[in-house]
């Protein structure tokens, strides 16, 4: 391992944890099941994730039953996770947020925070919370994409 590398080689036991690789960089992305505003209710006869293990994804709402004979399909909102080690949860991303509710999540002693651009007409949001794994690790969530420059 030289000074410029600071991942160590495949085959050393650290090469599986990637938070101890890259201490300030993103880390492994994600897979997304546990979206929020998805509902069983929600009479959705066909949806096509696009992002299979990966960090960011979209999927497709609508029917291809569609009485008229034309598709309706409706792309809903892009999503990116990715997890960084930190002491403090909320990184300076750029952009100004406001915080709009906290709740326990199953399975994890630590909160998830939930936060909106402060900006009016941006409906981008963000989730916060702490790896139930490594406290060390903070997994951040941005759900949409900003309409605006960032406030930095």
């Amino acid at each position: 391992m030289t000074d410029n590398n600071p991942r160590p080689p495949p085959d050393t036991p650290d090469s599986d944890d990637f938070c101890n690789q890259w201490p300030f960089e993103l880390s492994e992305y994600l897979q997304l099941d546990d979206f929020e505003s998805f509902s069983p209710e929600n009479n959705v006869s066909n949806q096509v994730h696009l992002s299979g293990s990966g960090g960011s994804g979209s999927y497709f709402e609508g029917s291809s039953n569609n009485p008229s004979g034309r598709e309706n399909r409706q792309v809903v909102r892009d999503r990116v996770a990715f997890k960084t080690i930190s002491e403090i949860e909320v990184l300076d991303d750029g952009y100004r947020w406001r915080k709009y509710g906290k709740k326990m999540v199953k399975n994890n002693p630590n909160p998830r925070n939930y936060y909106r651009c402060s900006v009016d007409g941006c409906s981008v949001k963000k989730r916060v919370e702490r790896d139930k794994d490594d406290p060390r690790c903070v997994i951040t969530t941005y759900e949409g994409s900003h309409t605006h420059p960032s406030s930095s």
